[in-house]
C-alpha cells in the first residue's frame, strides 16, 4: 500500500493537468475516487492519472483496457508455454530472422574471434540484455579500437546479451530524435478472420537518449490507421503534449510513416508465425528501404496505444477475441 500512495503522490504532483495540484483535501478524495477506480474498473495508478480517469464518469472509464483487463487479453489471446518465444530476445531473432535485416550474436555463445569478426562488420552496435524490459540495460557502441574491443568481451562473455547491428533509420523518423531509433509500434490480433491491426504509434527519443520507450521519458504520437500519417500531437506519460519535439524542432503532426503500408503487411506476416501467441505488440524501425522487425512483445503496452490518441480501445479487442 505504501507503494501505492507513493506512486500515487508521484502522478498527481506532477503530472501536466490543471484538475490537479489542489490541496490536500483534493487529493485524499482522488485517491479515495482512485481505490473505486481499481475495484470497479481494475485499473493501476499509471492507468487511473495516464487516461485521466480522474476527469472520467464510469461510462467513459469502461472503454479503456486497463491493468485487469489487459491480464483477460493476455490470458485470452495467447498461451503462456510459448511465451517465451517472444519475450527473449534471443528466441525472437532465431524464430524471425529473416525479418530482422542485420547481423546479431548472442554475448555469452561466441567465441572471442566470433566477437571481433562480428564488431569489425558492424562497428556500430546495440547490446540488450536476452531478458530486458523497457530499455533497460541497453546500451551502444561505437567504432571500438582493440582494447575496448577486449573489455567490452570480457564484460559481456558471461552474461546474457543481444549484440545487434545498429540501425540506419529513414531520414524523415531519424530528423524528429536522430540519437535513437524511433520505432513504430504495431499491436495485433489474430482470429478467424486473420490478422488485424488493432492500433499503430510512433515512439520517439528525447534528451539524446538511445532509447524511445515511452515509459522512461520518450514521447508517443498516435498513427493513423489507414493513412500512415501522424495527426494528433505526441504525449509523454506526464501529460505533455508536443507538435513539434523539443529537443530538435521537428514538427511531429503531419509526419506520414514511410513504408506503411509495406509495414502493415509485414506485420501482418509476424502476426500469423506463432499459433500459440494471438496477441502480439511488434516494434518496427523503417529504414530508407523498408520496414524491418525490432521485437515482439507478446504482452505489449496499452499505454502506448491509448494515451496518445486517448481512446479506449477495449470494445475493438473484445470483438476480436469474439472471433478467437
Amino acid at each position: 500500500m505504501l507503494n501505492i500512495i507513493k506512486r500515487f503522490n508521484y502522478y498527481y504532483e506532477n503530472t501536466n493537468d490543471d484538475t490537479l495540484n489542489k490541496g490536500i483535501l483534493h487529493k485524499v478524495l482522488l485517491f479515495i475516487d482512485y481505490c473505486f477506480a481499481f475495484l470497479i474498473e481494475g485499473c493501476s495508478v499509471t492507468n487511473y492519472f495516464v487516461y485521466s480517469f480522474y476527469n472520467l464518469k464510469h461510462g467513459e472509464r469502461k472503454k479503456f483496457v486497463t491493468w485487469r483487463r489487459q491480464r483477460w487479453i493476455y490470458r485470452k489471446c495467447n498461451e503462456d508455454d510459448y511465451g517465451y518465444l517472444l519475450r527473449d530476445k534471443d528466441e525472437i531473432n532465431k524464430l524471425f530472422d529473416e525479418y530482422l535485416k542485420r547481423d546479431w550474436i548472442i554475448s555469452n555463445r561466441v567465441s572471442f574471434q566470433d566477437f571481433l569478426y562480428f564488431t569489425e562488420k558492424n562497428p556500430n552496435f546495440i547490446a540488450k540484455p536476452i531478458h530486458g524490459t523497457e530499455g533497460e540495460g541497453i546500451y551502444k557502441f561505437e567504432s571500438l579500437n582493440d582494447t575496448q574491443k577486449k573489455e567490452i568481451f570480457t564484460k559481456y562473455n558471461n552474461k546474457n546479451y543481444l549484440f545487434e547491428k545498429y540501425i540506419i533509420q529513414h531520414n524523415s523518423i531519424a530528423e524528429l530524435h536522430p540519437f535513437s531509433v524511433n520505432t513504430v509500434r504495431v499491436s495485433t490480433v489474430r482470429n478467424s478472420d486473420g490478422v488485424n491491426i488493432m492500433s499503430a504509434s510512433l515512439r520517439i527519443g528525447r534528451h539524446k537518449s538511445i532509447k524511445d520507450n515511452y515509459t522512461t521519458g520518450g514521447l508517443v504520437a498516435a498513427i493513423d490507421l489507414p493513412t500512415g500519417i501522424i495527426k494528433m500531437p505526441a504525449v509523454d506519460k506526464m501529460h505533455n503534449k508536443y507538435i513539434i519535439h523539443p529537443d530538435t524542432n521537428k514538427k511531429i503532426i503531419g509526419l506520414k510513416i514511410p513504408y506503411w503500408s509495406e509495414t502493415q503487411e509485414l506485420v501482418k506476416q509476424l502476426g500469423a508465425m506463432v499459433p500459440q501467441i494471438r496477441y502480439t505488440g511488434w516494434d518496427i524501425s523503417i529504414t530508407n528501404n523498408g520496414p524491418v522487425l525490432i521485437e515482439g512483445n507478446y504482452r505489449g503496452n496499452f499505454h502506448v496505444q491509448q494515451h496518445s490518441d486517448m481512446e479506449g480501445k477495449y470494445k475493438i479487442y473484445k470483438e476480436a477475441i469474439k472471433k478467437i
